[in-house]
């Protein structure tokens, strides 16, 4: 079973000198509300509201966040002095209440201290009534740190007055976090359509996950073992037929659309399968993540079966499940499904500029999209596509707005395209098919990065964005 991770935030507020924590309010030298004690204790009382507040909306969510006790800064001993702990730190927001002399240069400051700690750091100023000196400062040392050193400037979010922000960013500190913690587990070698063990190696190197890797006769062989044991076959049976029961179809829709149900055979070693990676990932220490060269001559020709159906359980499970092997999609994949906290599909993407849509295809797809505990989309249980093999869904999608998302091979760039699903297609081509408008299509075609996109349902072009300038990566957005 992979290991629960948990998010560490760590608040941190730059607290004012002493003349600015008097009983009166001060008269003298201050740029901002905070003129007295009281102002600063009010306004620690409003920040830990603020903060429990978004930290409460993402844990209903389902994600794990620790928040630490808020460390108070007034010089630069106390960062020293909180260096151990800081060090097991994921993010930091700093509420730069005070400017103090530790916002100033980037040789000496407090937000390069930070990031020395640290892994990533959100700067919260507010505005209006309650004005932090702060808004005055950290823009131009950012700015400064982002001539001097980018590649610590790229590990700071600037949420000037947008606590929707602060929220987005650590959404997207959380995948990258659980990225970097988790093993995939690849069947079959990284596939050299999409990229091969170059792009596999980029992706370690830049994200940090590990791979546990299986060879394909290593899988047929597991695989054939579960076929000829009772207990496993038994299993599978169950598994399958209540997946093909609850994606029960009128015949005459199956003649018309070619969707014939799988037959007794079919539906066994789809079980199988699924049981198969279900295994390899309950033996795999920390992974939540499999991925299989399923289309290869050397699996799919001696096990006559797909992942299809393994993988849409495991979707809807909250597993990651990614096809083919791809190494550019998977790392997308693996960021979108925890960026979205939802289960995220993985497509074929074609783009009708004549028509300004897209149509994303593949053979398997999650069910619960709009979220783990939200009513999911019907399907029809029908066999994998190219092969007729196995059991794989027909999910009827439904109306919606969609975030989708590819990298480029070297995983450099980043195209993301937000759009409105108008629901599910019956073209020949792989059975999961969807259809989404979207504002430019051409746009879309001529920003085409990588093979395989992926779509999460609802709005996380921010999240991306976000995703892009944290990691480095050049952003194509067509939304």
């Amino acid at each position: 079973m992979p290991n629960p991770f948990k998010l560490t935030v760590q608040p941190i507020v730059l607290k004012p000198g002493d003349v600015f924590l008097g009983e009166k309010p001060s008269e003298v030298g201050y740029w901002g509300f905070v003129r007295s004690r009281s102002d600063y204790e009010d306004e620690l009382k409003v920040i830990s509201s603020e903060l429990n507040g978004i930290i409460n909306d993402l844990t209903k969510e389902g994600y794990l966040i620790v928040v630490k006790p808020i460390i108070e800064v007034s010089g630069m001993d106390d960062i020293m002095n909180h260096a151990d702990d800081l060090r097991s730190v994921h993010v930091a927001i700093l509420l730069p209440i005070a400017p103090a002399n530790l916002y100033q240069y980037p040789e000496r400051s407090v937000m390069t201290a930070l990031l020395s700690l640290v892994d990533y750091l959100v700067i919260y100023d507010k505005f209006g009534g309650h004005i932090y000196a702060g808004t005055l400062f950290a823009p131009p040392l950012w700015q400064r740190l982002s001539s001097d050193a980018p590649d610590l400037a790229r590990r700071v979010v600037l949420a000037e007055g947008d606590l929707g922000l602060v929220k987005s960013a650590v959404r997207v500190v959380y995948a990258l976090e659980k990225l970097r913690g988790t093993t995939v587990v690849m069947v079959g070698e990284p596939n050299y359509d999409f990229g091969g063990w170059t792009t596999l190696a980029r992706g370690v190197a830049k994200f940090g996950f590990k791979v546990r890797h299986i060879t394909y006769s290593k899988f047929a062989s597991d695989f054939e073992a579960r076929l000829k044991d009772p207990r496993y076959v038994e299993e599978a049976k169950r598994i399958a037929n209540d997946y093909v029961q609850r994606g029960q179809a009128d015949a005459g829709i199956r003649v018309k659309y070619e969707l014939p149900e799988p037959d007794e055979d079919r539906r066994v070693r789809a079980g199988v399968y699924y049981l198969t990676l279900r295994d390899y990932l309950s033996e795999t220490s920390g992974s939540d993540w499999v991925t299989v060269n399923c289309l290869s001559v050397n699996t799919l020709g001696r096990v006559r079966a797909t992942p299809c159906m393994a993988f849409s359980i495991m979707n809807d499970g909250g597993l990651v499940a990614t096809c083919e092997a791809d190494p550019t999609a998977m790392v997308i994949h693996y960021l979108m499904r925890w960026i979205a906290n939802k289960p995220v599909a993985f497509y074929d993407p074609t783009v009708n500029i004549g028509e300004g849509k897209l149509i994303l295809a593949h053979c398997t797809s999650p069910t619960r999209m709009r979220g783990f505990s939200e009513q999911p989309f019907r399907y029809i249980a029908t066999t994998h596509h190219e092969s007729n093999t196995s059991v794989a869904p027909k999910v009827l999608y439904e109306p919606g707005i969609v975030t989708i998302a590819g990298f480029s091979y070297d995983l450099s760039r980043l195209i993301v395209i937000r759009g409105e699903a108008t629901g599910p297609t019956y073209l020949r081509i792989c059975r999961d098919q969807i259809e989404v408008k979207v504002s430019d299509a051409a746009a879309a075609l001529e920003g085409w990065q990588g093979f395989h996109w992926v779509m999460a349902y609802g709005d996380y072009v921010r999240e991306l964005e976000l995703l892009a300038r944290l990691t480095g990566t050049q952003l194509i957005k067509v939304t």
